[in-house]
Order: structure tokens, then C-alpha cells, then sequence
């Protein structure tokens, strides 16, 4: 084999053993401060210890793994700490990706919305047949808010969108939606495309901010909960608007 086909080989390796890993630490087959061992990695993905050390620090850079000196490589714990910032942060990168959004919006842009609102729909309503809809529920929900913000000109705060939601993703995974109706999450995102298609942007960048609230309270919740070894009680995924409390 030529050096050029090894390169190519490698990198393959490595790409693919980095959307594993990825997706394992997303969905929590990779427990949450849990080590990985290289032994043990090679045997599950059925890679070699040179393109999987590259994954590992590839992630590690993109903080999907933590690496330790003389230690290897960990799954990032969890915590609410974290949580609170990536959501505080989301709601104030987003809002204002949504504000240059509108001000940049096109009928295309209207049209992409909406196409994504509605495969969401279907994929919500699919998504307690099991693991696989609940990964394409996934993608499909990445899609629309990807949807939201496609005609912001700045492409790092675009991508810094998509890095927060990612990270928040993975506690949306680990702790599960947690008792919300299929109508509940439906009606929630048809009322953030309303409000994104009405070019208000005020009344845009408040819904927007209090869906990441709504969810990140939930999940708070959820995992203050399994802390003290107890069951969360069930969410109300309207009460902000009930008690008239603003998001964070």
C-alpha cells in the first residue's frame, strides 16, 4: 500500500472513530466521568490505537472528552453547574443569532423553516418507538433550529450555535425528556416558528430564550433528583408562561 493510501486510510479511521465516540457520549453508552481505555475502545469500534488516539484528541479539543495528564482520556462529567451555562450562554448567542436572522430574512429562508417545522412534527411523534427514531428525532430537531438561523451572516456564531446546542444535546439524551406529550413538544416548537416567521424580533428572541430556559429547568430537575436518589416530579412545560416568569 502506497504512504498516500496509508494517509487516506488513517484519516478514515479516524473519522469514524470520532463520530463513535461522539455518539456514544451523547447518547450515554459512554457513561457520563467514565475512563476510556484504549484496550477496551479498540475492541468495541473495532479500530486501531493510532487513528483512535487522533479521535480522542480531537474531541478532547472540541471538549467532548477531557484529557488528563498521566491519566488518559475521560467522558466529561455531568453537572448542573454546566448545564446553567450552557444555557445561559445558548439563550444569549442564539437570541442574537436569530435578531440578524430576521434582519437578513428571505423567502427561502421562510420556506426551509417550515419544511423543517413539519418533518419535526413527524419525528416527534415517532420518536417513543425506540432509540433509532429517537436519533432521527434528533437530526431532525438540530435541523430546525439550524432552520432559525440560517440567514445570520456570521458564520462563527452559527457554528458556536451548534457546538452549545450539541453540549446541551447530551444532557437532553442522558436524562430524557422526561414525561412531556408528544403534543406538548409539538405545540412548543410550532409557537418558536410562529414567532420566528412573524420578523417580530422582540417576541423572536423571548421564545426562543424561554424554550432553552424551559428545557434546561426540566432537566435541572431531573438530574438534582437522581443526585438525591429520588424521582423528579413531572414537568409542566408551560409554567413559565402560567407564573408570568421571564427566562433567564
Amino acid at each position: 500500500m502506497s504512504p498516500a493510501s496509508l494517509i487516506k486510510e488513517s484519516t478514515t479511521a479516524t473519522a469514524a472513530a470520532v463520530k463513535k465516540l461522539k455518539q456514544d457520549i451523547m447518547s450515554g453508552a459512554l457513561a457520563p466521568d467514565s475512563q476510556l481505555k484504549m484496550r477496551e475502545l479498540k475492541s468495541r469500534y473495532g479500530i486501531g490505537a493510532s487513528p483512535m488516539r487522533e479521535a480522542l484528541a480531537q474531541l478532547a479539543a472540541e471538549g467532548f472528552v477531557h484529557q488528563r495528564a498521566q491519566k488518559g482520556f475521560r467522558v466529561p462529567p455531568v453537572s448542573i453547574e454546566e448545564l446553567n451555562d450552557i444555557t445561559k450562554t445558548r439563550q444569549f448567542v442564539e437570541g442574537e443569532a436569530i435578531r440578524l436572522a430576521i434582519q437578513n430574512a428571505s423567502v427561502e429562508w421562510e420556506e426551509e423553516i417550515v419544511a423543517s417545522y413539519h418533518v419535526l412534527e413527524r419525528a416527534i411523534i415517532l420518536m417513543k418507538n425506540g432509540e433509532k427514531e429517537r436519533d432521527y428525532f434528533e437530526e431532525r430537531h438540530h435541523r430546525f433550529h439550524r432552520a432559525l438561523i440560517a440567514t445570520c451572516p456570521l458564520e462563527s456564531m452559527r457554528n458556536f450555535c451548534d457546538e452549545l446546542y450539541i453540549r446541551k444535546t447530551r444532557y437532553r439524551r442522558l436524562l430524557g425528556g422526561y414525561g412531556f406529550t408528544a403534543k406538548e413538544v409539538i405545540a412548543e416548537h410550532r409557537e418558536l416558528m410562529n414567532a420566528v416567521l412573524s420578523r417580530k424580533i422582540a417576541r423572536a428572541q423571548e421564545t426562543i430564550r424561554e424554550h432553552i430556559a424551559i428545557t434546561n429547568d426540566v432537566i435541572a430537575e431531573v438530574l438534582h433528583a437522581k443526585e438525591q436518589g429520588r424521582l423528579a416530579p413531572r414537568p409542566e412545560r408551560n409554567k413559565k408562561k402560567k407564573t408570568g416568569r421571564k427566562a433567564a
